[in-house]
């Protein structure tokens, strides 16, 4: 599920890097505060640009979606 929520983020915000959208949300399942706090502190420390951020924020929204489906 995770490859084909990152393929359809890369799509969708084309100057996302694809390395930090796989490795940070190959981890979490939903945007707690730790996530939220962890996504900022990354994003600071390796520059990453806005669509990467978005990148990574949907993929979690979208796990969280499915995951709550199952509930």
């Amino acid at each position: 599920m995770n490859i084909d929520l990152i393929e359809m983020a890369m799509k969708k915000f084309p100057k996302a890097k694809r390395i930090a959208v796989e490795n940070f949300t190959m981890s979490c399942d939903k945007m707690d505060l730790a996530t939220s706090m962890n996504l900022a502190d990354d994003t600071r420390a390796y520059s990453w640009n806005a669509q990467t951020v978005n990148a990574i924020r949907w993929v979690i929204g979208q796990k969280s979606l499915r995951y709550s489906d199952r509930i």
